[in-house]
């Protein structure tokens, strides 16, 4: 932190001031002794949930109770600290919020810390506590922890419940963690799923995937990944990428409105002209385009899983490029977004849990790598990847 942000200001972009709370975990447990922070979009009783917007805020009720997902953590002896910010409505990838201001990348500061899970990811890096739970529909966890040189989980979907937890895009939307060490992250990951034994998985290759990647970065990347261990080389995206975004778009927003629109567009309602606009493009998905759009994606899912198998761990990158700087124009966002979202949807449209371990920096800014496996295969994954943890790349 020599030269950089104080932990004080790192600690007030992350952590929500009107979440300032602690509820302590179980006095004996495996969790014992260690804290954790959640996202805004959950419930934490005897606070109120923003979801990053002032007039959620304002009209939430104070929570009786905890989300549900929060549970398994306090029982094993974790204590919670705080609430952490999000992208509004949970509707960003970078963890710009106009309403609140973005949380600060405690590894690249000049750089947005990813979102939606924004704070939280933040909140780890920094040492504000030991993990953090985010939420993740097209990439809210595994963004974040890419970028801010972190291990993430997005979870199976259906296998950690929701319940309590704003929704998105609720056939999509799933719960997640970081750790700063894989050992953690598999240990948070034990409290909900048991113990999994550790084995050398089966590793797929996706060239094509790090042809997604800028051309740097996916040097980089495939260098990193190539040090893991044999394995296969597989084709992800026999479809094109263009496919998979044209899948993921219509289920995403035809959810997101069915979820929020009637809120959204209530007269006088304060929106930020980014998720405004957002609103606008959910509001025109049709049915047809929708349906046509569920079709497709259980055909990739049934290929994806085939692929897998039970024991098959396929990698690609987290990311497509290197987080983009603060406060960077609309259109370059974007742009961002897209090619981002053709590697992040694999999982999200699929149902499949997804891990990002770091791999080094490029540039001195933190890149990630993704270890995708079967559906409910989340303890497999958790110890593969603690298996696989990395040492540390540097490019420059």
């Amino acid at each position: 932190m020599n030269g950089g942000p104080s932990l004080a200001a790192i600690r007030a972009s992350a952590f929500v001031s009107h979440g300032e709370t602690r509820i302590d975990g179980a006095a004996e447990g495996p969790l014992a002794g260690l804290t954790f922070a959640a996202k805004d979009l959950f419930d934490v009783a005897g606070t109120r949930s923003g979801w990053g917007n002032p007039d959620r805020l304002a009209e939430a009720p104070v929570s009786a109770t905890s989300a549900s997902a929060l549970l398994p953590a306090l029982a094993a002896g974790a204590t919670l600290v705080g609430k952490t910010h999000t992208d509004e409505l949970a509707s960003g990838l970078f963890g710009e919020n106009p309403h609140y201001g973005a949380p600060i990348n405690p590894r690249a500061p000049d750089r947005v810390p990813g979102g939606s899970s924004s704070g939280s990811a933040a909140a780890v890096a920094a040492g504000l506590c030991d993990f953090a739970f985010g939420t993740d529909t097209g990439g809210s966890v595994r963004v974040p922890a890419s970028f801010c040189g972190l291990y993430g989980i997005r979870t199976s979907h259906g296998r950690v419940s929701v319940a309590g937890v704003m929704p998105m895009a609720p056939s999509i939307d799933t719960v997640g963690w970081f750790a700063r060490d894989a050992a953690l992250l598999r240990r948070v990951g034990e409290a909900f799923f048991g113990p999994a034994r550790s084995g050398t998985p089966r590793l797929m290759l996706a060239e094509d995937a790090f042809e997604v990647a800028l051309p740097t970065l996916g040097a980089a990347l495939l260098d990193a990944a190539q040090g893991l261990g044999r394995a296969a080389r597989v084709t992800l995206y026999e479809e094109g990428p263009a496919h998979w975004l044209d899948t993921f778009r219509p289920l995403q927003l035809g959810e997101l409105w069915a979820s929020h629109g009637t809120w959204a567009m209530r007269p006088g309602r304060r929106l930020s002209p980014a998720v405004r606009d957002r609103m606008a493009q959910a509001a025109a998905v049709t049915p047809g385009e929708i349906a046509t759009a569920w079709r497709a994606r259980e055909r990739l899912s049934a290929r994806i899983r085939a692929l897998l198998g039970e024991d098959g761990v396929l990698v690609i990158p987290t990311a497509h490029d290197l987080p983009p700087l603060r406060d960077a124009p609309v259109a370059a966002q974007m742009a961002f977004r897209d090619r981002t979202l053709a590697l992040t949807c694999v999982a999200s449209l699929c149902r499949l849990p997804q891990v990002n371990i770091p791999a080094g920096t490029l540039d001195d800014v933190p890149i990630g790598l993704s270890l995708i496996a079967a559906p409910y295969r989340d303890a497999e994954l958790l110890a593969a990847a603690e298996t696989l943890a990395l040492e540390p790349h540097h490019k420059n």
